[in-house]
């Protein structure tokens, strides 16, 4: 005997009945396979939004709030190093672990001057770098070009050389230039305007010890090509507040070091909040050597903690600052 029989049609039930029993199921099981897909499909986009967002904002240096000279060119360029692993969520990481390589150079050209009796400076930064994806996301394709550039004009409202206090304001815009792609899940651009606004301070504890504070806020533009099929992402503000010692060694010689505390930069995708609102814990270390030839600076930093994105394991720079 067939085992087929063993269903509604075999013990007599009509077919009119049948389409009444099984049609609201169809129904349900084909919503149920939409919202399935497009739940996967946010997903995916969110995990993109914790690698697009960025971790922190511009940190200030040892000596970036002391006021230069006016009508001095300034020349910095800095090689940067850094690791993520994650992403994280909610200070937990998720599995498998994915891994990114970033190596970047940055190019900074200024002048500084006299506006109103207030040193100032103006500068362009242009980032080169690449991004490599490792561990679970070892298959993803390298991004590498140029990064996205930052022009910035800086004003110091008030400058003591001879108690070594100063207090600075600064704007940063910076440009979607950088190298992105849509059909990537990394890249060096972010494809939409940013802006930021730092206040730096810092004067004398003792004859061989300043302390440094800062604190900035950045705004973002909405990036409306995010995924294959150009979802908008928005973001509110990201905030980093920042304090630290610097101890001059002897005219030629500082140690510095720098505790970051950063919050905020919450991402939405289509106007659905993705509740991933950043807080993390950072610290920079940094030795500096003035010469002749210009100012060396080493740094060595990493997160103490992450909630969300990805988690920064090692960040190393060597920075070259020169004037003429």
């Amino acid at each position: 005997m067939s085992t087929g029989c063993i269903n509604l049609i075999c013990i007599g039930i009509p077919n009119r009945a049948l389409n009444e029993i099984f049609n609201p199921m169809i129904q349900s099981l084909v919503l149920f396979s939409i919202a399935f897909k497009r739940s996967v499909t946010l997903f995916l986009l969110a995990a993109l939004l914790f690698i697009s967002s960025p971790s922190h904002a511009l940190d200030l240096n040892p000596f970036d709030v002391v006021a230069p000279p006016p009508d001095k060119t300034i020349f910095s360029t800095a090689l940067i190093h850094s690791e993520l692993e994650g992403p994280y969520t909610r200070g937990y990481k998720s599995s498998p672990t994915r891994t990114l390589s970033k190596n970047q150079i940055q190019l900074q050209l200024g002048r500084t001057y006299s506006l109103g009796g207030y040193p100032g400076i103006s500068f362009v930064q242009f980032p080169v770098g690449m991004l490599q994806p490792g561990r679970a996301a070892s298959h993803l394709p390298n991004d590498y070009g140029l990064g996205d550039m930052t022009v910035v004009t800086a004003l110091w409202p008030y400058a003591n050389r001879e108690t070594r206090t100063y207090l600075g304001i600064a704007g940063f815009l910076t440009l979607p230039t950088g190298s992105y792609s849509n059909q990537q899940l990394y890249n060096l651009g972010n494809k939409r305007f940013s802006g930021d606004i730092q206040i730096g301070y810092q004067t004398a504890l003792s004859k061989n010890l300043d302390g440094m504070m800062g604190f900035d806020a950045m705004w973002f533009s909405p990036n409306n090509h995010v995924g294959p099929n150009n979802a908008q992402v928005t973001q509110k503000p990201l905030y980093t507040s920042q304090i630290g010692p610097i101890y001059h060694i002897n005219p030629h010689i500082s140690v510095a070091a720098t505790y970051l505390y950063v919050w905020g930069a919450e991402t939405a995708l289509n106007g659905i909040s993705n509740n991933n609102a950043l807080q993390s814990h950072r610290y920079l270390l940094s030795a500096v050597a003035t010469t002749s030839k210009g100012r060396f600076m080493l740094q060595y930093g990493t997160n103490l903690d992450t909630e969300f994105g990805f988690h920064e394991t090692r960040r190393v720079i060597l920075r070259y600052t020169t004037v003429f």
